[in-house]
């Protein structure tokens, strides 16, 4: 694809994002993300939990560790490390009192008592398939019963992992990847897998299909055959990604895929597929419920919200500085009723404000500390300038290393060498003298023409010690490069604060109609490129968009 075909899609893809903006209600404005990944160390972050009972409790697992807030993200902990290790993090799931944290892994489940001070494995697969754990359930009434779901099937638990059982009924070879409970009925379980959908009456012992995918399960078959296929990966293959009961009022169950959702409306005798308006992808990674019955969705495109009355997608993008969303979790914000969004992504873990920030109706209540959180994943501005710099390589230590090798030079002598060819080193008419005689050849030299030579000679300037006259020289190209300096540091300086001040605009004071969101949107994309002209794209890199 050329140059114009890229900015051609570039243009579409504002266009349906701020198309998707228009549906927006009241009831539920546009939300702007913060990052909040502050002391994490690893960016890719794979999965989250929000404590139900203290939404300020948070967990998140990246590939080999698992993370803990207590302060909804001012400050994070690490609970537990497989660093060094070839074993890899899939899933967290907590307890109703979030004091129990359990972890999916590609050797087992872990459980963490006392919010993860204590570890231990409470399951081990028997084979390397049944050993990778995909999906944990823990009975809200009864947190002994914990259902898991691996890659050979499930296996259900009622004394907390002491003794394990097969879940009956389910296909050999199927991968589980998300369980749910009824909130209503614990003892109802749905679960998703590379085949269907299954459904269990009691707790997880035996399971039923009650949807079956289009594509047959032998297509599977493969992922199996190949001893050197990185298991870790294989959920990315798997068409069926999460699954959620809602709300007993509502009593829908929804189904994530790879090809959009599906909900059914009775108990799973049926499903119907919604519908993609808005949507810039299909690809639906993780879903969840916040506000009431408001389902979101995590995409390889950003979150997404279901407008279910008019069976389209709104777009919750702004302040992503990834699309690689990889899971959504909910709670509410400081004991209030105000719902918070948690992301889990390829770029750090994410969170809404306290409040839904509106980019229709302009009115927002946020604080002055909450609105510069929105920007605390950018680069600083005395990184910037610092890039900028190097980029450009006027940093002053260049001045420094031409003076110190000036002055070095001054110590050097000058070194000459001289070959001489056809000369006479005899040329005196007294040859020898001794105590008997002397003698005195006259005209009668018997080198001469034929003499060759070899002469070295090593010269100091001692006054270049005191002063060197490539000094001077240094003097004006060092008044050139601070110039040259200066200019470069005030221009990415403009840039950075008018970009920053385009930013507070949108969401302080968002337009209000199309062209205009278009040419802040476009504006800010223009200021992005010029700090990227002066630090070799820094910044896009930074925000993961290169």
């Amino acid at each position: 694809m050329g140059k114009a075909g890229v900015y051609f899609v570039e243009v579409i893809s504002l266009i349906l994002f701020f198309t998707a903006s228009a549906v927006a209600n009241e009831k539920e404005p546009y939300r702007q993300w913060i990052n909040v990944s502050n002391a994490v160390m690893d960016a890719n972050i794979k999965d989250v939990a929000v404590s139900k009972e203290d939404p300020d409790v948070v967990y998140i697992i990246s590939d080999q560790a698992v993370y803990m807030t207590v302060n909804s993200a001012k400050s994070w902990s690490e609970l537990l490390s497989f660093r060094a290790t070839d074993n890899r993090l899939n899933t967290i799931t907590l307890s109703k009192d979030a004091n129990t944290v359990f972890v999916g892994t590609k050797d087992g489940l872990y459980m963490g008592m006392d919010r993860g001070a204590k570890w231990e494995r409470i399951f081990r697969g028997i084979g390397e398939l049944e050993n990778v754990v995909y999906a944990v359930s823990v009975n809200a009434l009864n947190n002994e019963i914990i259902i898991i779901g691996t890659m050979d099937g499930i296996c259900h638990t009622k004394d907390r992992g002491t003794n394990w059982s097969k879940g009956k009924n389910i296909h050999a070879h199927t991968i589980v990847t998300s369980i749910a409970a009824d909130s209503s009925h614990q003892e109802i379980l749905y679960d998703c897998s590379s085949n269907g959908v299954y459904k269990s009456l009691d707790s997880g012992l035996r399971w039923s299909r009650v949807y079956e995918l289009i594509t047959p399960e032998e297509d599977y078959q493969y992922l199996f055959e190949d001893e050197d296929e990185d298991i870790s990966q294989i959920i990315e293959v798997i068409k069926t990604r999460d699954i959620l009961v809602g709300p007993a009022e509502y009593s829908n169950i929804y189904l994530a895929t790879s090809n959009g959702l599906i909900i059914s409306s009775d108990n799973g005798m049926s499903w119907i597929n919604t519908g993609s308006a808005g949507l810039l992808t299909r690809n639906i990674k993780s879903i969840t419920i916040a506000n009431n019955d408001m389902l979101y969705a995590a995409t390889d495109r950003g979150v997404f919200r279901y407008v279910k009355d008019a069976d389209r997608w709104q777009a919750l993008t702004r302040g992503l500085s990834t699309f690689d969303i990889r899971s959504l979790d909910s709670g509410t914000y400081r004991g209030s009723d105000k719902q918070v969004l948690w992301s889990a992504s390829g770029n750090g873990v994410y969170r809404t404000p306290g409040q839904a920030v509106s980019f229709i109706s302009g009115e927002n209540d946020m604080t002055v500390e909450e609105a510069l959180s929105m920007f605390s994943h950018e680069p600083a501005l005395a990184e910037i300038r610092q890039v900028a710099i190097a980029y450009s390589e006027v940093e002053p230590e260049k001045i420094r290393k031409w003076r110190k090798a000036a002055a070095a030079k001054a110590l050097l002598p000058d070194l000459r060498v001289a070959y001489d060819d056809a000369k006479d080193w005899q040329s005196s008419t007294y040859f020898y003298k001794d105590t008997y005689e002397e003698q005195y050849l006259k005209d009668d030299d018997i080198t001469r023409g034929h003499d060759k030579g070899w002469s070295v000679s090593l010269t100091w300037e001692l006054g270049d010690l005191i002063w060197n006259s490539a000094q001077t020289t240094i003097d004006a190209r060092s008044r050139l490069m601070v110039q040259l300096r200066d200019d470069i540091l005030n221009e990415v300086t403009r840039l950075y604060f008018e970009r920053k001040r385009m930013q507070v605009e949108m969401i302080s004071s968002p337009p209000a109609d199309f062209m205009s969101r278009m040419d802040k949107e476009l504006k800010l994309q223009e200021l992005t490129a010029g700090i990227d002209a002066l630090t070799g794209l820094y910044l896009s890199k930074r925000l993961g968009r290169k």
